[in-house]
């Protein structure tokens, strides 16, 4: 990291992604460090829209270059939406797959989330529904929101 940040005019040139990967998997080859445990929280929200990779493709072709490294002592835990281009690139790499969405603890939570935000969310409360119409915006957003 010392040697691109001094590479960099002492970080006032930005590094290009190119140097920033190669310095990461510099450092996680280094011998002796023990365990590394990267995670990678919400990948389906990195935009997916515009460019030519999308921002989004660039993540994956960089997890996917890191995952290949296949370092023993380094584990990904890697959480997103179960998007196809996502799953395309990350099932194939995947030891453990752990589908939260539908779990039922999920969607309990999810559950009690929307009922605390509808109920007690001063800005929901300010909109004088009825207690029928309440009900009827928490069992559907629950039955809808798919364990997400």
């Amino acid at each position: 990291m010392s040697s691109v940040y001094s590479t960099h005019d002492n970080g006032t040139r930005q590094a290009s992604i190119d140097a920033l990967l190669e310095c990461l998997k510099s450092m996680l080859k280094l011998p002796a460090q023990g365990e590394l445990y990267l995670v990678i929280d919400a990948i389906d929200e990195c935009p997916n829209s515009s460019g030519c990779p999308t921002p989004r493709e660039q993540v994956l072709v960089i997890l996917h270059e890191l995952i290949d490294l296949k370092h023993p002592h380094v584990h990904f835990c890697i959480t997103s939406r179960p998007e196809t281009d996502i799953r395309d690139v990350l099932e194939p790499l995947a030891i453990y797959n752990a589908p939260l969405h539908e779990q039922a603890g999920q969607n309990q939570d999810i559950a009690k989330y929307i009922k605390d935000l509808v109920l007690l969310d001063p800005k929901m409360r300010g909109l004088k529904w009825r207690e029928e119409d309440k009900q009827l915006v928490i069992e559907t957003l629950t039955r809808k929101a798919g364990g997400m």
